[in-house]
């Protein structure tokens, strides 16, 4: 019992003496800023990580080089002498199967007859017909934001897309306007190649693709996009299937302008097709002939001389204005390239010392009789294009031929060359035992399947639009007088 009374006072005792002694100590209170702060003596270092080499991305393969055309103009024609010229295109691809070409859209629109009064007389027509250029339908952003705003400010016409296109490397690719043709369409030729397509428009306006072929959309091979810049188109994207880069060719601005002038009997409508820039070009009278030929092909012609600095006016043959298209006798068409001749003398920016004719297939018999025309002094020069057009027994006499006083240039071309031997063998006589200044070339066509596939009434137009007879016969002429 004293044993465990005594074990409870001494509990009892020492709980005492630590009561009292944690009354009598005074700790001081941890702010929190102190209980945050770490003391780091020692820091641990990382293991060392080892630079790994940066991979460096292989070179890229050196692009080919771009094999450039030698413009023939660098390499002046010589004088009175005969020269064939062998100019194949590339190795031609099978060609596709060729469609028939799309009916022409009718240009009337047919809406059905509505009742709108009924005392309206009983021989009224029982149609209405309404032209497609008589209403505008505004839609998309014209019709959200007015037209006069979105649809007229930058909008092109379609005719604006045709011309001449030059790339770096000197080659040409010409927007041909054949869509009231045959054809029907926007044609694209490329000079490098030889390829001659067609264009389909497929998205929105400025956007074409490229068929197979000229008479096939489809497959398409490629696509052409045009792009502005300000009031006028000035380039195009180019992507085909059978080149890896795409290209971006851009337009030759030749100056153009629809003229009227006197002729013999009346006014005469016609065109000028003028270099991009300056005065004093040498020009020619462009002859196709008493033919009505579609203003857009011979356009792309005179376009193709005017981008090789060559003036040229081109008119409309007599009656070619009228609905029934009578045009008139060789007779009318010479004196009335006469007439254009004199027009063209007195144009500023035509040197009227340096102004020629070319006679153009059934245009050469008017422009012989032209040069030969009484009272009227000779033009400086002529150009006479012989090809598939034109028919060896329309050719002009011998006789005809021997007073031409001044140089001429004879291109012989087309696919069959061998009919003009004859020709050739009379214009050589002429030139070597009548000593005249006469210029042979015979330009086979070695064109590619494309070219050789647009055979129809038109054809000559469109392989004449290859410019490669401009860049011939401007070789020439600049060659005349050193």
């Amino acid at each position: 019992m004293r044993q465990s009374l005594s074990w409870i006072l001494s509990i009892i005792f020492h709980i005492i003496v630590v009561v009292v002694l944690f009354q009598a100590v005074h700790l001081e209170p941890f702010e929190l800023e102190d209980v945050m702060e770490v003391d780091l003596s020692e820091m641990d270092m990382p293991d060392p990580i080892a630079s790994m080499p940066v991979p460096v991305e292989a070179p890229e393969p050196p692009p080919e080089p771009i094999e450039q055309e030698k413009p023939a103009a660098e390499v002046p024609l010589p004088e009175n002498k005969t020269v064939v010229i062998d100019d194949s295109p590339p190795e031609p691809s099978p060609p596709p199967e060729q469609a028939l070409a799309p009916a022409p859209e009718p240009d009337v629109i047919e809406i059905s007859p509505v009742k709108t009064n009924e005392l309206k007389e009983e021989t009224a027509p029982n149609k209405i017909m309404v032209r497609k250029g008589d209403f505008v339908v505004s839609r998309g952003h014209e019709a959200r934001f007015g037209r006069a705003l979105m649809g007229d400010f930058y909008s092109y016409s379609a005719r604006e897309f045709s011309g001449q296109f030059t790339t770096r490397d000197d080659r040409v690719i010409t927007i041909i306007d054949a869509r009231n043709t045959k054809y029907g369409r926007f044609l694209i030729y490329d000079s490098k190649k030889k390829t001659l397509r067609r264009l389909k428009q497929s998205f929105g306006k400025y956007v074409y693709t490229i068929g197979p072929s000229i008479y096939a959309d489809e497959p398409v091979s490629g696509s052409v996009t045009f792009l502005a810049m300000n009031d006028r188109i000035e380039r195009f994207i180019l992507m085909t299937d059978d080149d890896r880069l795409a290209h971006y060719p851009r337009k030759v601005h030749v100056r153009e302008d629809d003229i009227t002038f006197p002729g013999e009997d009346a006014e005469l409508t016609g065109r000028t097709s003028l270099p991009p820039n300056g005065e004093g070009h040498a020009g020619v009278v462009f002859v196709h002939g008493n033919q009505c030929a579609e203003p857009g092909l011979v356009q792309g012609f005179t376009r193709a001389l005017s981008m090789r600095n060559l003036a040229a006016l081109s008119f409309m043959p007599r009656g070619c204005d009228t609905p029934e298209a009578t045009p008139g006798t060789i007779t009318e068409l010479a004196d009335d390239t006469v007439a254009a001749l004199k027009y063209l003398s007195e144009r500023p920016q035509v040197d009227r010392k340096a102004i020629g004719i070319w006679g153009n297939g059934p245009g050469i018999p008017a422009a012989v009789r032209a040069v030969g025309a009484s009272g009227q002094t000779p033009p400086k020069f002529m150009v006479c294009l012989l090809d598939d057009s034109f028919e060896t027994d329309a050719m002009p006499s011998r006789e005809e031929l021997a007073r031409l006083p001044i140089p001429v240039l004879w291109l012989v071309t087309g696919r069959n060359t061998a009919k003009w031997q004859s020709t050739i063998t009379t214009l050589e006589g002429l030139r070597d035992r009548d000593k005249l200044p006469f210029s042979i070339i015979i330009a086979p066509l070695k064109a590619s399947r494309d070219v050789l596939d647009a055979e129809s009434e038109q054809s000559g137009w469109v392989e004449q639009i290859t410019e490669d007879h401009a860049r011939l016969a401007v070789s020439w002429i600049q060659n005349l007088d050193k």
